[in-house]
């Protein structure tokens, strides 16, 4: 069972269930997403044993770089997949994986 503290920021004062941020070992709040001082080192400890780790902002249709190692939702250019940090082409991806992003990618941004 996670967790559960009443948040001491302004503004929120809600119970909730924090997370901890494994690269800089703070703890935040889930609701307001604000950082709560005062958190012991056994705390911390039994968060990660416990994993309860922030959350990992994923976008649709993501694909990781093999030249950048970034994670992101690639650009189409002149009808081939490019991503979106490096803005060289993906070629490690395969054609149909390829041919479906396309589509995708290009039904983003409009409203179903």
């Amino acid at each position: 069972m996670p967790f559960s503290l009443i948040c001491p920021n302004k503004g929120c004062g809600k119970t909730q269930e924090p997370y901890i941020d494994p690269k800089d070992d703070k703890v935040y709040c889930s609701l307001c997403d604000k950082e709560i001082s005062n958190i012991t080192n056994f705390t911390k400890i039994q968060m990660k044993s416990l994993k309860q780790f922030r959350p990992k902002n994923i976008m649709s249709f993501s694909v990781k770089c093999l030249k950048c190692q970034k994670e992101a939702r690639p650009n189409i250019v002149n009808n081939d997949v490019i991503c979106s940090g490096c803005l060289k082409p993906m070629d490690h991806l395969s054609v149909p994986f390829k041919n479906m992003l396309k589509d995708q990618l290009k039904k983003v941004g409009q409203d179903v």
